[in-house]
């Protein structure tokens, strides 16, 4: 029975598409508006990072249209008009009250998958961003073997359109392109860590352009659970796709073959038997695994700060300590989970831990790996209930505008059906470099 539960987080868990959203307003800024007047607006950060930064007026106006369409919800109270200049203190009080409203609504699916809500999301970020709506970009996207693949895009394209051309340029099948997202990644070469998946409702060049150069964007497995892995196997493109992606953890070093699997996956590599390759990789224990960062768990001592290292993965949180104890959390015995707006970096898991006693798990780490940890919850949360309905994964349908917010006349049919050349597949397979296999010494084996 999988007992995580939906709706019960402090600050949004709930799903847009098979991952939850985490939002804040953690400050107000001033900008300059186009008459040279100064105005404040509230930042909203998406999943820790910001997004965009709106007016009062432009969340009151969303709040007016939510209301029309879904008054029968019960959303967080949103702050009256004032007829005079706020003060500093009142303010930030309009900006708490703003906050605990749009975390209500990434507690309601249905609102926060409405086309009201993602246009409000995607526009916000074009004009905070003052995109030209017509502007036509090249956005570079690698794969797990840093192989960069440049996509004809717009720069007002959404995640899941750019997905659709950069899966189609590696000749994906358009079937398995839901088996794929977009991952937001930091880090220099051959030491890249994700960072997080980029959302339906934002739009990865306009990501991209507000980091420095060490952020990149890459195209990896959406799930967690590997009993879709087969899927993936029986197609030489998205088989390739998976077998450099087992190539890249082992390069990470955190998952620890014995010496044997070592010489054994250095004899299939040469062999370029991959599917057998990847057989092996997956009967490792630690398979689908994400090491987090270091950080301090009150478990099993209640009240104590112990040092451990994390570990997220399909069937477990797996917890390392110093002595080299290690303890599992199934997600199934996680029965809810809640972030904190005022302690961003400590994630608190309901956990049953015997029959019929629920004990509270707080786990403190960095504020990136406390939303990964979340969204995984509710991926395989996702996950088990469309494996167990027999379900196949989804990918966001092309969307109509909404009419919510100005967008641009152009008409996108042409855009749309843009799809760069995909390139010969033997050229994806001709990783001569940074194989782990050739970085493994004597002493390794």
């Amino acid at each position: 029975t999988v007992m995580l539960s939906r709706g019960k987080a402090v600050v949004s868990t709930q799903s847009t598409g098979n991952i939850g959203m985490f939002f804040s307003i953690p400050h107000t800024i001033e900008l300059n508006d186009d008459d040279g007047s100064v105005y404040t607006a509230f930042e909203i950060h998406l999943n820790g990072a910001v997004h965009s930064a709106v007016r009062y007026s432009q969340l009151h106006k969303l709040n007016e249209h939510i209301q029309k369409r879904f008054d029968a919800f019960n959303l967080s109270e949103f702050p009256p008009k004032k007829l005079f200049s706020l003060s500093v203190a009142e303010k930030e009080e309009r900006r708490m009250v703003l906050e605990a409203y749009i975390q209500s609504i990434g507690q309601q699916p249905e609102i926060a998958k409405s086309n009201i809500f993602v246009d409000f999301l995607l526009q916000s970020q074009k004009e905070y961003n003052k995109l030209n709506e017509e502007e036509s970009v090249k956005l570079t996207v690698y794969t797990a073997d840093w192989k960069p693949i440049c996509v004809d895009i717009m720069g007002s394209d959404y995640s899941p359109e750019v997905l659709r051309y950069t899966a189609a340029s590696l000749g994906i099948e358009a079937k398995l392109h839901p088996f794929f997202s977009l991952y937001l990644m930091a880090g220099g070469e051959k030491q890249k860590s994700i960072v997080r998946r980029l959302q339906d409702m934002e739009c990865p060049y306009l990501t991209l352009k507000a980091l420095d150069d060490n952020h990149t964007i890459e195209i990896r497995r959406s799930y967690w659970s590997k009993d879709f892995d087969e899927r993936l196997m029986k197609n030489n493109v998205t088989l390739h796709l998976l077998y450099i992606e087992c190539i890249r953890n082992l390069e990470d070093r955190w998952m620890k073959p014995s010496a044997e699997t070592l010489r054994k996956l250095k004899q299939l590599k040469t062999a370029g038997l991959k599917e057998q390759f990847v057989k092996v990789v997956k009967s490792e224990h630690m398979y689908g695994y994400k090491m987090l960062s270091l950080g301090t768990v009150d478990y099993p001592e209640e009240g104590s700060e112990t040092p451990v290292t994390v570990y997220a993965g399909c069937e477990n949180i797996r917890l390392m300590y110093r002595d080299g104890k290690t303890i599992s959390l199934p997600v199934t015995r996680i029965k809810c989970w809640k972030l904190f707006p005022d302690k961003k970096n400590v994630i608190a898991l309901e956990f049953l831990v015997m029959k019929d006693t629920l004990k509270w798990i707080q786990i403190t780490t960095t504020k990136t790996d406390v939303i990964l940890i979340s969204m995984m919850l509710q991926a395989v949360l996702d996950e088990k209930i469309q494996l167990r309905e027999g379900k196949e994964l989804e990918l966001t349908k092309v969307r109509e505008y909404s009419g919510y917010l100005p967008i641009s006349n152009k008409d996108r049919k042409e855009k749309q059906g843009m799809r760069p050349k995909a390139p010969s597949f033997s050229s994806l397979n001709n990783r001569d470099n940074a194989l782990f296999m050739d970085e493994i010494s004597d002493n390794d084996l």
